[in-house]
């Protein structure tokens, strides 16, 4: 879906930037492969309406799409399998251009009793299994674990030339998706549990691990160490984390920098990806507290400037994979009878919010071939009214590099917190890159309105940062940007040669 074609010109006023149009965004279906992932998960439990999605998902870009398995929507009765619900949402995904993810989960009362004693080396806090199993991992008697290995072989097995990649539950470090008290060695037993049937079924299946909650923190850093420790690599081919900050930017560099550290440790080969992350753009007052970030500040702008800054954020660190929470907002969230408002649509009317057209974009610029430029790429960004002196500027800077083909993606914010209203400023910017890219013809691109201009530049051609010294016209010079919007909302620059405008 694509935005009205308005004349807002939201920057008409920087004489440097030339309006040229919306941008034209990329069909799912018309790109190969992408890293942008959203969230289809809930749909066991049927907390929201699947097809608010389907006339939105396949102009929204993404080329990935997490589904919760849903065992104790499919298995009912013990040994019969009904996979006709899960059917329909993947072949519908598939066809939009989507590749579906299945996260297998939850329990089962099938196997698991409702009871409301504790069964031994249980929590006391252990209530009996609800109606989905939700938090009750299948590890602690013989019927559980092998009705489970039963039912991942069922599962592989009917939608192995449908689905490449499967993940091993859901926050299991987290009492509410891990009832007996999450223990790493447990969870390594049920992915253990879990790889056998699946690579007997589907031995080139990609196996995930991990889906931890608390994403990078130190906790979930020692968490995924206990992991390590008990073999979760040996088992797996990809590692999930969720990452839900209100500052997506903070202790960002020391925690991927500790995160990699173990995958280097254990596992060089380790892809990452993250798994689900999101903010509400609405949170009613008896939600307050329920689910993540839900005591923050909410807005519908909020909502999209937090998508942008975590999504660039995790593709610039290395991430394989970024998946937002969620495509649809909630019409209720498990027992708890309130609406839910992480979606990309409204649950008014499945109109899309501005964090849809955000994703949109970043779908259309980011799709492959497109790499972290880990270097190639440099920006010195300084606001115009701190200082003459340009490291002196008194405003932090957050940059995320790419590059797609031989074109650089260049993105650029303010890392505050996400609640703050953005205040434009005016800021200059000192751009160096390989012989070997291309920006002779750049654009900026305003992501949630999807506005498009044509920006002047000039060669700084001074061969030291002396600010007092002569240019030498013989120098080839760095790329010298000024003025440009500066912000709490992320902008983009690129080439125009990989920019299509409507």
């Amino acid at each position: 879906m694509e935005q009205s074609t308005g004349d807002k010109m939201k920057y008409s006023g920087y004489g440097n930037l030339e309006y040229l149009g919306k941008l034209k965004n990329s069909k799912s279906t018309g790109i190969a492969s992408s890293r942008l992932g959203v969230g289809f998960e809930c749909l066991d439990r049927e907390m929201w309406d699947i097809n608010q999605a389907w006339p939105v998902l396949e102009d929204l870009g993404v080329k990935w799409a997490r589904v919760q398995s849903g065992w104790a929507k499919t298995e009912k009765k013990a040994g019969v399998y009904d996979f006709t619900w899960l059917d329909l949402i993947v072949d519908k995904l598939l066809k939009k251009g989507v590749q579906p993810w299945l996260s297998i989960s939850y329990g089962n009362p099938v196997y698991t009793e409702n009871v409301n004693t504790s069964p031994a080396g249980i929590s006391p806090n252990y209530q009996g299994c609800n109606e989905f199993g939700v938090g009750f991992p299948p590890i602690h008697t013989p019927e559980e674990r092998q009705g489970w290995q039963n039912y991942v072989r069922a599962l592989v097995k009917h939608f192995r030339n449908r689905v490449t990649h499967y993940e091993v539950w859901n926050e299991p470090d987290l009492l509410s998706f891990w009832k007996c008290q999450p223990k790493a060695a447990d969870y390594v037993d049920l992915v253990r549990l879990t790889a056998g049937p699946l690579r007997e079924e589907q031995p080139d299946a990609k196996l995930i691990g991990g889906a931890i909650a608390w994403g990078m923190t130190a906790w979930s850093l020692k968490y995924l160490e206990d992991c390590m420790k008990a073999g979760l690599h040996e088992l797996i081919d990809i590692i999930t984390y969720h990452g839900y900050k209100s500052i997506p930017e903070r202790h960002s560099t020391q925690e991927i920098a500790a995160f990699r550290h173990l995958l280097e440790k254990y596992k060089p080969s380790l892809e990452y990806w993250q798994g689900e992350a999101g903010v509400q753009s609405f949170v009613p007052e008896k939600a307050r507290g329920v689910g993540a970030l839900s005591t923050m500040k909410f807005s519908e702008d909020i909502q999209a400037r937090m998508l942008l800054r975590r999504t660039l954020l995790e593709l610039h660190n290395g991430c394989s994979m970024s998946s937002y929470f969620h495509m649809a907002d909630f019409a209720h969230y498990a027992a708890f009878k309130e609406t839910f408002h992480y979606g990309l649509v409204r649950l008014k009317d499945g109109s899309p919010k501005p964090s849809y057209y955000a994703l949109q974009t970043l779908c259309t610029l980011l799709c492959d071939p497109m790499e972290p430029a880990n270097g190639r790429t440099a920006a010195h960004m300084s606001v115009l009214d701190d200082t003459a002196d340009p490291r002196a500027t008194k405003a932090t800077t957050w940059h995320a590099n790419f590059i797609r083909g031989n074109v650089p993606v260049h993105a650029w914010w303010i890392p505050e917190s996400l609640e703050n209203d953005p205040v434009v400023r005016q800021a200059e910017m000192m751009f160096w890159m390989d012989n070997d890219l291309c920006l002779e013809n750049p654009v900026l691109i305003e992501p949630v309105s999807q506005e498009v201009y044509a920006v002047k530049y000039d060669f700084d051609k001074r061969t030291c940062g002396e600010t007092w010294m002569d240019p030498d016209p013989n120098a080839e010079g760095i790329r010298h940007f000024k003025p440009l919007p500066f912000s709490t909302d992320p902008l983009i620059i690129t080439d125009r040669s990989i920019v299509k405008i409507n």
